[in-house]
């Protein structure tokens, strides 16, 4: 039977909450779907959990046991094993809305969008809080072009993340990269690389996606990005080399734009990562101020538009004002406000 959704799981000694992640996919739509567990080495014995599945639900659950070579080249694995029409990354830690999912399966059989973009929740389980991250389109469901969306940004950007995008398989295969290997964010280029490509993007009202925060052991906690800051340095570095890929578009197509702001909004993470998080405040602006000149001589568009941003985090790094301070601007009302950014629901 031919699949609907092909859904990827890079599961690294994911036992804790592996079984909760399969478990999400167990519905009435479950015949139109492959979930591939590709286990990257595991030592914890996850893998028997996703036997578990195999065994259970042999024609809609895989898995793939490799060598340890890091979350992207688990996502490669799994895409050369996926034969849905469409495909869908979730990690390990995670899961699906298991409630959405009839809906998102019956709507992804109605449509031929090379990009399919969804809502998601952040869920910090330690803290009780929920955020809804969402797009706002004029019509959902309707098609759009990456123009059309960069001129109306603010109405998308939330979803146009790893968690947010399901890719049509042809498309992805045609438009991807093999993502990097052996380190952390590579995510980065997933969301970037093949969506600039894009010639049709839908927007569905579907809340997808359920992403676990607040967890220190993740590679998105302060910590863990101050100590793997070279790793976003890397993965900013291939997509600024990748960009001559849109050298069929002009500079002012949506899908230049779009590969800037994505460009862009790593290098703030970067900047914020390096300038605020790290402890070590001359350090952090020697590799700061090291990165921007690359960026200067290499992605001088980028770097103009973070100019501001960098010169306000390099004040708050010889202010020594904290991370939780940037923070609570960044949430605040009149910020938000000024910024045109949708309230969290």
């Amino acid at each position: 039977m031919s699949k609907i959704l092909s859904v990827i799981i890079p599961s690294y000694n994911s036992r804790k909450w592996l079984k909760k992640c399969l478990d999400s996919f167990v519905c009435s739509a479950l015949n139109d779907i492959e979930v591939i567990v590709v286990n990257d080495g595991s030592e914890d014995g996850s893998e028997n959990i996703a036997a578990e599945f195999v065994n259970e639900y042999p024609d809609s659950f895989i898995l793939k046991n490799k060598e340890n070579g890091g979350h992207g080249l688990a996502i490669n694995e799994g895409v050369g094993l996926a034969t849905g029409k469409y495909i869908k990354v979730i990690d390990a830690d995670d899961c699906i809305n298991t409630q959405s999912l009839p809906e998102f399966i019956n709507s992804l059989k109605n449509t031929d969008a090379d990009t399919v973009l969804t809502h998601y929740r952040t869920i910090n389980e330690a803290a009780g809080e929920v955020k809804c991250w969402r797009t706002y389109p004029e019509i959902f469901g309707s098609k759009y072009t990456l123009d059309s969306i960069m001129s109306d940004w603010k109405s998308f950007d939330r979803g146009l993340t790893f968690h947010g995008i399901t890719y049509n398989r042809e498309f992805y295969l045609k438009n991807s990269i093999k993502l990097s290997e052996h380190i952390f964010y590579e995510d980065h280029e997933y969301a970037t690389i093949p969506c600039c490509f894009s010639e049709s993007i839908a927007a569905l009202d579907l809340f997808v996606y359920e992403y676990r925060v607040g967890d220190v052991s993740q590679s998105v906690s302060s910590e863990n990005q101050v100590r793997r800051i070279s790793h976003i340095r890397t993965v900013l570095e291939r997509l600024v080399r990748e960009k001559n890929r849109l050298d069929i578009y002009s500079s002012d197509s949506g899908n230049v734009k779009y590969y800037n702001a994505k460009i862009h909004h790593l290098l703030l993470s970067f900047l914020l990562t390096s300038l605020v998080c790290n402890s070590n405040k001359p350090g952090g602006r020697k590799y700061a101020a090291d990165f921007m000149d690359f960026m200067k001589e290499n992605c001088p568009e980028v770097y103009s538009s973070a100019l501001n941003h960098y010169r306000i985090m390099k004040t708050m790094n010889r202010l020594h004002i904290s991370e939780k301070v940037y923070r609570k601007v960044l949430s605040s009302a009149i910020y938000n406000k000024l910024r045109n950014n949708h309230d969290f629901l």
